[in-house]
């Protein structure tokens, strides 16, 4: 059938589906305003396609605030899944689509890279066989997510046999405030634009004249045509209106008042059905749809039967329906006058399992605009339960906006606990300015309750997100005057704390699981910084155990996160298995928030291990996890960016990241220039910013790493005074830092330096040594190879029972019992150095050789001589022996004697110190050759300068694939 005055756009469209069954896709936008025939044209290109044997796939966006993100891509692939066979669609990598398809939680933020790629790989995959063609109607109702993965489809399906075609009213996207205008803009570049205007009068007399089955005057067309514009919606609608015997005056109210009128002729259950259904949203379920209006099952399906061969409806598959137009929606639904109520109704229904056929966010929807005609806990459990969800899917705007209309509904405590939950999102969405706005309505308000746990939870949520003690000083002092008594005179961050334990026993006492929970996480958050990781290790470990009986997998996730920061934090290698069973409650869990906090965990773990590589491609797959580009997670992206270039070196790249660092909201900016500027050696930079001695206690740790190098560097003793009676209480811990974000080495490594710069050199080694070994247990490479380095700093005297080494730059003084010689510096010194500032420990060859070196290049080859080899040399060697017993010719000795030598060097290469098996062709084979030939030519060179230490230490010290220095047993 011709479509009435659009034959040009018929024949862009027509062009654009040949070029792609025949060459490659595109991207076809057609514009125009509600009603005038968008969807019309898309669904004759659509039969065109088919006839070419196309593949046809179509969505609907859908207007509502609460609408699902990607709502019309999960249309396209649930419909692709039905459309392909099986084998097709196990070909397809569907597990980044499992979102879309209904069968988990969001697995990705709407900037999110494999999402894209899944789609679009999924489009191209089936277009190999058949031409592929992607509907999307009611653009300009899209979620941002889905415009933007328009874009990257349309970008990258160009060369395929796929193509997309959206329709969208471009006089709403066209207004300045429209949020799809800017994202508009690219997909405009890049696309074919059929934008449809209204009819002409005579138009409009044929379209009047198909649909009422006779020919209306001119006067009548003309009226017509003044009244809808020549909209084909609004003409059709009238003319059915003339064809029934109504007025086409009708339609000059609005075609509200025509679609009233039209409906009004259906069936009375039929429309009353449809009444229940706008209620609904423009789909819906049959199900849903019978609970709602308290009908059968078969009822509702005869009911909808009519409705869709009144062309109202339409089929979707599986149970869903959808309004022919939203119009249609609209029109049923503005006349209601029991809003409210219908949506009530709505909630009851959907107790139960119903439940799982309807999103968080629409029961919350429905739980919103229910009014008081919805308990107001009802309503503010099921918003806050679509808030939680979304929070778990880092669509953190979408959860402020559900946290912000359960505030509406919430009253008296619960209001409080709304908002706290509310201004805790607002800091992930980096709005911190209304989210001090809440926590102070919030604080107004507990004021007013006579329990002073409120406002003391109030409190505490200041405390922790404020970006000085100052800014929420006064008010934990307040909530403690009101909890415990008078406030004592010291920090805030103790008042802190007792606050929050006595608020967990208060919990514990009254058996309140989320009362529990919130006073743990009060208790843990007050305990950050150094000193406290015992205890936050007993309170995960308390966390993980309430939220295994209450359900709460949110809370068991971050509890089991945190225990591995604590184990870091006591230096305790039970971290490694830790961190595996974080990462395995993550991968089980399945959501999206777990995914990331599992990336970035890794990472910083791998960076600590020195498995750089490794840790930069996690960091890479958080970054498409929306890391990176997140307003309430970038700080953290960036300060785990940071650490990570000062740990491998790369100096360019940390200068090209500070003016993002200074731009983002990282409170400390000038704390990470510091440690930088310390790292390349430059003093003046670091000195700006030492003074700034301020921070909050999840900063503490790496304030006291960066005065520490600051002292060492600056020669600032009085600062290393300082640094050092806060640091030595803490002997074997870690500095640990961000809640984990940021991994600072052993607390031993720092006194070290501190010790340094005091010139107590003798403890600067016994600190380095425990570093070095702390870091090792650690499995923390970088860590063992920095102590190693300040180790061979040590400008003062190494004393081990007798035996002194002091390096004074490229010269060594040697001391042994009683005589002192200079000698230069040489690789061979440095070895002994090591191994007599650790007697009796086995130092590896390779650790010598290389610091660097992984373990596993320690593990060694294949053995130089196996068992078998070296028992036939012992037995030539028995009868070279007995031959040479016997030789009586002095010639065929001394060839006897030769042979036996050769043989015996051979044995000796095979084999080190009391028979230990060497091995081929591995790290630590070739570090044994170089390290022994290192010391044993120092010796040599020693024992014309100091033949009694020489002749000492070629007793105490054994060279082989572990080296040892053994004069501590013998002096």
């Amino acid at each position: 059938m011709r479509l009435i005055g659009r034959e040009h756009a018929v024949g862009v469209l027509r062009a654009e589906v040949e070029r792609a069954a025949g060459s490659h896709g595109g991207l076809v936008l057609v514009a125009g305003e509600a009603g005038i025939g968008k969807t019309t044209l898309v669904t004759a290109a659509a039969e065109q396609a088919r006839r070419l044997g196309a593949l046809v796939l179509g969505g609907s966006c859908w207007d509502s605030d609460s609408a699902p993100g990607y709502w019309p891509w999960v249309q396209v692939i649930r419909a692709l899944r039905r459309a392909v066979a099986v084998e097709e669609w196990e070909a397809v990598d569907s597990g980044p689509l499992a979102v879309l398809l209904g069968e988990a939680p969001s697995e990705h933020t709407p900037e999110s890279f494999p999402l894209y790629d899944a789609v679009t790989s999924a489009l191209v995959a089936v277009s190999h066989d058949r031409l592929v063609v992607v509907v999307l109607e009611d653009l300009h109702w899209a979620d941002p997510a889905s415009v933007k993965l328009l874009e990257f489809a349309a970008q990258h399906t160009w060369f395929e046999r796929v193509l997309l075609v959206g329709t969208y009213r471009d006089n709403e996207v066209d207004a300045e405030d429209h949020p799809l205008r800017p994202l508009m803009t690219p997909l405009l570049s890049r696309a074919a634009t059929v934008a449809l205007a209204g009819l002409s009068p005579g138009e409009v007399g044929e379209l009047m004249a198909r649909t009422a089955g006779r020919e209306p005057e001119a006067g009548l067309v003309a009226e017509v045509h003044r009244r809808t514009g020549g909209n084909p919606f609004f003409v059709e609608q009238t003319a059915r209106l003339w064809h029934g015997g109504g007025s086409v005056t009708a339609v000059a109210p609005g075609v509200r008042d025509a679609l009233r009128r039209r409906l009004s002729l259906l069936p009375v259950q039929v429309g009353g059905l449809l009444t229940t259904a706008a209620v609904l949203g423009r789909e819906f379920h049959r199900k849903v749809l019978a609970a709602t209006a308290s009908l059968p099952v078969p009822v509702v399906d005869r009911l909808l039967d009519q409705a869709a061969q009144a062309r109202l409806v339409l089929g979707l598959g599986g149970g869903r329906f959808s309004f022919a137009h939203d119009l249609v929606r609209e029109t049923l639904y503005g006349a209601l006058s029991d809003v409210d109520e219908r949506h009530a109704a709505v909630v009851c229904a959907l107790d139960g399992e119903l439940a799982e056929h309807v999103l968080p966010a629409d029961l919350a929807r429905h739980a919103y605009l229910a009014g008081g005609r919805l308990a107001a806990d009802r309503a503010v459990d099921l918003i806050v339960a679509a808030a939680r969800d979304a929070s778990r899917r880092m669509a953190v705007e979408e959860a402020a906006g559900h946290y912000r209309r359960a505030l509406d509904r919430a009253e008296g405590r619960r209001r409080i606990a709304v908002a706290l939950e509310l201004g805790n999102e607002l800091y992930h969405c980096a709005e911190p300015v209304e989210a001090r706005r809440i926590f102070e309505e919030a604080a107004a308000q507990a004021r007013e309750v006579a329990d002073p746990g409120p406002f003391a939870q109030v409190a505490l949520a200041v405390y922790r997100f404020a970006e000085d003690e100052g800014r929420a000083g006064g008010l934990v002092r307040e909530a403690y005057g009101r909890l415990i008594g008078p406030p004592p005179d010291v920090p805030t961050e103790v008042l802190a704390r007792e606050m929050s334990l006595h608020a967990t026993e208060a919990a514990r006492g009254g058996g309140d699981d989320d009362a529990l929970v919130s006073g743990l996480w009060a208790v843990h958050d007050t305990t950050v910084g150094i000193g406290n990781a015992d205890q936050r290790l007993a309170l995960t470990d308390e966390l993980i155990a309430v939220s295994r009986r209450s359900g709460s997998h949110t809370v068991e996730h971050f509890a089991t996160s945190f225990r591995w920061v604590a184990l870091v934090e006591l230096g305790d290698p039970r971290y490694i298995d830790q961190v595996h069973a974080f990462v395995a409650l993550s991968e089980r869990l399945g959501m999206t928030r777990f995914h990331f906090s599992a990336a970035i965990d890794q990472s910083i773990i791998a960076a600590m291990q020195g498995r750089f590589a490794e840790a930069e491609a996690l960091l890479a797959k958080a970054t498409e996890m929306g890391a990176s580009s997140h307003a309430g997670f970038r700080m953290m992206y960036l300060h785990l960016r940071w650490a990570l270039l000062v740990l491998r070196g790369e100096f360019a790249a940390v200068d090209g990241l500070e003016p993002e660092i200074l731009a983002s909201s990282h409170p400390f900016p000038g704390l990470l220039t510091g440690i930088a500027a310390l790292e390349r050696g430059d003093v003046a930079t670091a000195r700006l910013h030492v003074e700034d001695d301020r921070h909050q206690p999840a900063f503490e740790p790496l304030w006291l790493r960066f005065l520490a190098q600051f002292a060492y560097a600056a020669g600032d003793r009085e600062l290393a005074v300082r640094v050092r009676e806060r640091l030595a209480p803490h002997r074997g811990k870690w500095l640990v830092s961000l809640y984990g974000c940021d991994v600072s080495g052993p607390v031993d490594l720092w006194l070290g330096v501190v010790d340094l710069a005091l010139g107590r050199c003798d403890e600067a080694v016994e600190e380095f040594g425990a570093a070095q070994r702390s870091a090792e247990r650690m499995r923390a490479r970088p860590w063992a190879e920095r102590a190693r380095r300040y180790l061979a700093e040590v400008p003062a005297s190494v004393v081990a029972r007798g035996v002194e080494f002091r390096r004074d730059g490229d010269v060594w003084a040697l001391s042994y019992d009683g005589v002192t010689v200079r000698m230069p510096d040489s690789k061979g010194l440095r070895d002994l150095h090591v191994l007599v500032s650790n007697p009796g420990e086995p130092v590896a060859a390779v650790a010598l050789l290389a610091p660097e070196a992984v373990a596993s290049a320690r593990l060694g080859g294949d053995p130089v001589l196996d068992d078998e080899a070296k028992a036939r040399y012992r037995r030539r060697l028995a009868r070279l022996d007995e031959e040479i017993d016997r030789a009586v010719d002095d010639e065929r000795a001394a060839a006897l004697d030769r042979e036996r030598a050769a043989l015996l060097d051979e044995l000796r290469a095979a084999a080190g110190l009391a028979g230990r098996t060497r091995r081929l062709g591995d790290e630590a084979e070739r570090a044994r050759k170089a390290v022994t030939a290192r010391i044993r030519d120092a010796l040599r060179k020693l024992d014309g300068r100091h033949p009694g230490l020489a002749a000492h230490l070629r007793e105490t010290v054994s060279t082989g694939a572990t080296c040892v220095y053994s004069g501590h047993l013998r002096l």
